[in-house]
């Protein structure tokens, strides 16, 4: 009897500290070259990402979070070569990132690793290696990164001056033909997009092969911070106004020049001047049909006639109850009017030492009908009036002042 307890008491310790191991894990380590020159990485960026993502594959039991594929980052040395410590057993890709070489990110999406094409399927053994990790191992690899396209030009206005800090940001065509945004911001990069510099030149490089458009933004941003000299300061930003151009001088994406890569190439010359001379400020406000009051929130934009396509919009301003365009080209558009209303604000505090110190609560009075009209812009335009109809659904309108 004593000998059977003492063997059951061991056999639950055996398991109490089994399960308080560790899992056994192995490392991983190796050099990352540079295609194009046979020279070492210096710096890059290297990721270990498991093959399967076991969020995926794995039910979590219920009430808990599902498993994570767990990311591990490493920075490579002077001579390119890199060490992963402590990683649990498995497959991998190996990643890298290196400023002007081709991010696999960029390229490559979780859907395309669980479920490969044969297009995909090239683009993967083109961008990653694979590595198999064996508890209490270590398992070596030589990766190559290859130097990617790239796009540099000036963003200026009409009278030379440039436009420095300027936002830019790249599109190109999705699996359907569809522009949209592409990713230039690296994993351990500061931001995403690439400001112009002081004399307004910009350069975007590690692109793989294919059609881009350029585009760049006038923009007013609001900012409140809480601290000028304090490094602790808060900060709060909000943008007020932007008119997007693009690639080709145009303001409208459909109307932009793209420009074509090859691996590898440079366009030196993607230039944009922003036409000063054709921007016209556009102000107003919404009136009540019925009663002639002034209308004090709601959203106004500028489109285009032909396809409604929209070319910038903003806000009733919580100030004065106008609107104002700050920068419009020259043409003919539609002025659209939607989610008109009369509401009520009020300044609710938020906890003490909060940044910023209060929000708005806004309390909707009256809904009005969506509204659109022509407008020709050719000069500058104040006091540009448009009428909108109260909801049949709504209560009584505001008396007139």
């Amino acid at each position: 009897m004593f000998s059977a307890r003492i063997a059951a008491l061991v056999l639950c310790l055996t398991i109490f500290y089994s399960a308080q191991r560790p899992e056994a894990t192995g490392t991983v380590t190796g050099h990352v070259l540079c295609a194009d020159t046979n020279l070492p990485a210096r710096n890059a960026h290297v990721l270990l990402q498991a093959v399967v993502d076991k969020s995926q594959t794995t039910k979590a039991p219920k009430g808990e979070q599902p498993t994570q594929a767990i990311s591990v980052f490493s920075a490579t040395l002077l001579d390119g070569s890199f060490t992963i410590p402590n990683v649990a057993p498995g497959d991998y890709y190996i990643f890298v990132e290196k400023p002007g070489y081709l991010s696999p990110f960029a390229s490559i999406s979780r859907e395309d690793l669980d479920h490969p094409k044969p297009e995909t399927a090239d683009l993967i053994s083109k961008l990653l290696t694979p590595v198999t990790v064996v508890a209490n191992r270590t398992s070596n690899a030589e990766v190559r990164i290859l130097k990617g396209a790239a796009i540099s030009g000036t963003i200026r206005f009409d009278d030379g001056i440039p436009d420095a800090n300027a936002p830019i940001h790249l599109l190109n065509k999705d699996k359907t033909g569809k522009w949209v945004s592409f990713r230039t911001k690296l994993i351990a990069g500061p931001f995403e997009g690439t400001p112009t510099d002081d004399q307004g030149h910009y350069r975007i490089s590690g692109l793989p092969a294919g059609e881009y458009l350029v585009q760049t933004s006038l923009a007013l941003i609001n900012i409140v911070t809480s601290e000028v000299y304090a490094e602790n300061g808060g900060i709060a930003n909000e943008t007020k106004y932007s008119l997007d151009l693009y690639s080709g001088d145009s303001f409208r994406r459909r109307d932009a020049t793209s420009i074509k890569l090859s691996e590898g190439e440079e366009s030196t010359s993607a230039d944009i001047t922003i036409p000063l001379s054709k921007l016209h400020s556009v102000s107003g406000s919404l009136l009540a049909a019925r009663t002639g009051h002034t209308v004090n929130a709601g959203n106004v934009a500028i489109v285009y006639p032909d396809d409604d396509t929209q070319l910038v919009s903003t806000k009733i301003s919580e100030d004065d109850g106008s609107f104002r365009f700050f920068y419009v080209p020259e043409g003919q558009y539609t002025l659209k009017i939607t989610d008109a209303r009369d509401v009520s604000r009020e300044e609710v505090p938020y906890p003490p030492g909060s940044f910023p110190p209060f929000h708005i609560v806004e309390k909707k009075i009256r809904e009005y009908d969506p509204q659109q009209q022509p407008i020709i812009i050719n000069a500058d335009l104040s006091g540009v009036t448009a009428q909108v109809q109260p909801k049949p659904s709504a209560g009584p309108s505001p008396k007139s002042n």
